[in-house]
């Protein structure tokens, strides 16, 4: 605080002086004019601004030499007197004339420095509405993106919603052909049981086959269409796969219900073939649902097969009634009992390269064993049939 307090004093103690400096000078000059007004009056006998356009004479009549030498220097000092005062004023006007062409050429500088800081903005302002324009076409360009993206969700939305119908409509016949084999295998579990008591099972055979294999066919076709209407990966073929071991079991109890209610001493050997059949002409995943059961039912030697295809994620296994090195590829056709055209792929076991997929062609082909069983990959085939 103290060094602010004195700083201040100096500052009002120089500007005092300034002050004094410059009313020193004003003194200095009104009395170098009056001097030289007195001067004036002295030398011409009256005031410079009472002098005639006339020239005075240089000498006084009667007067001596050595006065009119006075005289002549001291109208000489006034004239350079004057002359001194003229140089300073011309002096004065050349600074002020320097000092105004200085504004001037500042202030051109500055209108120049201004008109190009103009030019850029105006330069910028230009580049704002070209980005602007461009922002206002790529939004244009994203709303018709938007609106083609929204017709396209639309009809995706429309095949989806017709997808889904077409499903609960398979999904209605299915549960219907299943309602039905389920009231006709009750049915005919109770009929054979009364058939058996009256020893008349002979009888009833042929058109309980016969209704049966209808049933089955139906449901068999449905879930053939209701899978191809589905792709590769769609998890709707876990669906179709727990419905398969459904209506597998129920064919399962069926048969036990069946074998339980007659006896086993009645079932004919017709019946059981008709039976074997039965199972042989269902889906894939029914048979690998019920492939365990089946070899144990027969003193006919069976070969596990187990494959992989590319609609599902888990395998499938099936029981053929040959043994292993007997298997040709027909009966594999045979066995998983697929339409369409499809690649069969089979583990087998090379001497040079160990392990390898073998591919068979042709019907007659054996399929290749490994480890008692046979592991086989059937994939589409999306070209032409071989």
């Amino acid at each position: 605080m103290t060094s602010g307090k004195t700083q201040e004093n100096d500052d009002q103690w120089e500007d005092q002086l300034l002050d004094q400096q410059d009313q020193l000078g004003k003194e200095m000059e009104e009395a170098r004019q009056m001097i030289s007004i007195l001067q004036a009056l002295l030398l011409n006998g009256s005031l410079p601004e009472d002098e005639q356009e006339g020239s005075f004479p240089l000498s006084e009549q009667g007067a001596c030499s050595e006065e009119q030498l006075v005289i002549i220097k001291g109208r000489l000092d006034q004239s350079m007197e004057e002359c001194q005062e003229l140089k300073k004023e011309l002096l004065k006007y050349k600074q002020e004339s320097r000092n105004l062409q200085g504004v001037k050429d500042a202030l051109q500088q500055r209108m120049v420095q201004q008109e190009s800081s103009i030019l850029q903005l105006k330069q910028e302002l230009l580049r704002m509405s070209m980005a602007k324009d461009e922002l206002f076409s790529q939004n244009l360009d994203l709303q018709r993106k938007i609106e083609e993206r929204s017709r396209l969700l639309g009809e995706f939305k429309r095949e989806l919603g017709q997808k889904d119908r077409m499903l609960q409509q398979h999904q209605a016949k299915l549960e219907e052909a299943v309602r039905k084999l389920a009231e006709a295998s009750h049915i005919k579990v109770h009929r054979d049981a009364s058939l058996a008591r009256q020893n008349l099972a002979h009888l009833a055979l042929p058109w309980d086959k016969g209704r049966r294999t209808d049933d089955l066919q139906i449901v068999r076709d449905s879930l053939r269409s209701l899978r191809n209407n589905f792709s590769n990966h769609d998890p709707q073929h876990h669906t179709i796969d727990t419905l398969e071991q459904g209506i597998a079991s129920l064919l399962e109890r069926m048969h036990i219900a069946e074998i339980q209610g007659r006896g086993a001493s009645k079932v004919t050997p017709d019946r059981i073939d008709w039976f074997s059949t039965e199972r042989e002409s269902w889906s894939p995943n029914t048979k690998a649902h019920r492939s365990h059961a089946s070899p144990g039912s027969s003193s006919t030697a069976y070969t596990k097969v187990v494959y992989f295809t590319d609609r599902s994620l888990v395998p499938f296994m099936v029981n053929i009634p040959k043994r292993l090195g007997e298997v040709a590829l027909k009966d594999f056709k045979e066995a998983i009992d697929r339409e369409g055209n499809y690649r069969y792929h089979f583990k087998a076991l090379d001497p040079e390269f160990g392990t390898v997929k073998e591919e068979l062609f042709h019907d007659h082909d054996i399929v290749p064993g490994w480890e008692g069983k046979i592991v086989g990959w059937v994939e589409e085939d999306p070209g032409d049939g071989r």
